[in-house]
């Protein structure tokens, strides 16, 4: 194999390698292959080949096509989701829809690429240290190579991703630690910073791209794990540029965390932290790797870091599947939790081409599932016609009241409910969703207010009733 350039993410060194899985020769850093410039590649020759990652050839490594380790990855659809978007005051809304993936998850993009030029250069064994997803796609992969596969999971290991690693045949053991360099020449530690599994995750970008007419959207809002994705769709979209494949345009990048990991907007740096077994493992517990380069491609891009929390990621989850149809994991289902939020800040405009990646299959991680299946149920729980008003909270009643003079919608809600009580915008989200859940209010439309598409709420007919038996209790206390 040639030798090639990486670029330290850490000190910006260069280091020219033909390993498998390099390192920065100076502080022992990720590092990622220098972008390469491919001229001569046309539009109609990308289109004319079959979907999937490899019709992108021409733009990743090279590899002998014999030797290709191909389960057909790629190709996924980027899907029209209408009634999300109506949901949420998106016209443009748009998901890219990465658990149609042979495992359920985008590594199978990166892995298909370091795979194949491991089998080239003979390699007999993997090895890795993982949450899930990776684990997953590399037992697969190995299984397709016949190479052997051994996986250490860590404890709060989703129980769905760790039957997938058995059933392709990976020997699964616990484990605290990485895999020890100095291994044999014919086996490969693998773990999320490889430079080569990035090199296939850029092809979502140019999916997406390609999908769109060869024109950047407007917005791309993706989890941010390890940051490498992220940066990974920001280099792909230069590297089209350059190659003249796209024309020169602007997309704001949006990268999503949960409140409690979000470092990446707080400085722009990650920190290793020990997996805390949440419901949103993949997002939260992924090392940082390259959350520097991510916090560098949103600035580029002109775009901002998001931040969720777990209960509106579950709550999205459930939204998602029953407006579109798409059971993604919570991990995945970040991003369409940060949209409301995005766009109260104005971060996304209503006319906005918006792309949201989901990242990963939801039946890939029971726990979650079960925690979504609860949540469904109990909003959609019918109350009796008569309710008693104490199930219904200060907060809860106070919305009532405003919408009983007029109906409104969620941000200006929030701007009278204020004056009373201390509230976030989320917060008033997430009780108009309780409240439509128990039937109390709905939706009655969309109006535009301060240049955005907004849905208004209004009060049901049960919702009148409670309020009114509300009211006479107060009175008679």
């Amino acid at each position: 194999m040639a030798m090639l350039r990486f670029s330290c993410v850490n000190c910006a060194h260069i280091t020219e390698s033909s390993d498998l899985n390099p390192s920065c020769s100076r502080c022992g850093s990720a590092v990622m292959l220098e972008s390469h410039v491919r001229t001569g590649v046309r539009r109609d020759e990308l289109e004319a080949l079959p979907p999937g990652v490899w019709r992108y050839r021409a733009l990743l490594p090279s590899v002998n096509p014999e030797r290709l380790v191909t389960l057909g990855e790629g190709g996924t659809p980027l899907l029209r989701a209408e009634r999300l978007g109506r949901e949420l005051g998106l016209r443009n809304l748009l998901i890219k829809d990465e658990s149609r993936n042979p495992t359920g998850s985008f590594m199978d993009r990166g892995v298909t690429v370091l795979l194949s030029l491991a089998a080239e250069r003979g390699v007999k064994e993997c090895t890795c240290v993982t949450t899930g997803n990776l684990g997953a796609s590399l037992a697969a992969y190995c299984a397709k190579a016949a190479m052997d596969s051994q996986v250490r999971v860590h404890p709060n290991t989703d129980q769905g991703k760790l039957y997938q690693m058995l059933a392709y045949g990976a020997e699964v053991a616990t484990a605290s630690a990485r895999p020890e360099k100095g291994m044999a020449a014919h086996s490969l530690a693998v773990t999320a910073r490889n430079p080569y599994l990035l090199e296939g995750e850029k092809t979502t970008a140019f999916e997406i791209l390609q999908d769109l007419g060869w024109r950047t959207p407007d917005v791309i809002v993706v989890p941010v794990g390890t940051g490498g994705h992220l940066s990974m769709i920001w280099r792909a979209m230069g590297q089209m540029r350059r190659s003249g494949l796209v024309d020169k345009s602007s997309c704001r990048l949006m990268g999503v965390q949960v409140e409690d990991g979000a470092h990446l907007a707080r400085n722009g740096k990650g920190e290793t932290r020990t997996p805390r077994g949440t419901s949103v493992a993949e997002l939260e517990d992924s090392e940082p790797y390259f959350h520097g380069e991510a916090a560098r491609a949103i600035k580029d891009s002109g775009g901002a870091p998001v931040s969720t929390t777990e209960g509106e990621t579950l709550r999205a989850t459930g939204l998602l599947a029953r407006t579109e149809g798409i059971f993604a994991e919570p991990a995945s289902a970040s991003v369409i939790a940060s949209l409301r939020e995005a766009e109260l800040s104005g971060l996304i405009h209503g006319d906005d081409n918006v792309v949201c990646i989901i990242t990963g299959a939801g039946l890939k991680d029971p726990r979650a599932v079960s925690r979504v299946a609860r949540e469904i149920k109990r909003l959609a729980v019918k109350p009796p016609f008569v309710m008693p008003v104490s199930q219904i909270g200060g907060t809860k009643l106070g919305l009532l009241r405003l919408l009983s003079s007029a109906p409104g919608y969620g941000y200006d809600i929030w701007r009278q409910l204020r004056m009373e009580r201390s509230i976030t915008t989320a917060s008033v989200y997430q009780h108009l969703e309780e409240l439509e859940g128990l039937g109390l209010v709905r939706r009655g439309g969309a109006v535009t207010a301060r240049g955005r598409t907004r849905v208004v709420y209004e009060l049901t007919k049960r919702g009148t009733e409670v309020l009114k038996m509300a009211t006479t209790l107060e009175r008679a206390t």
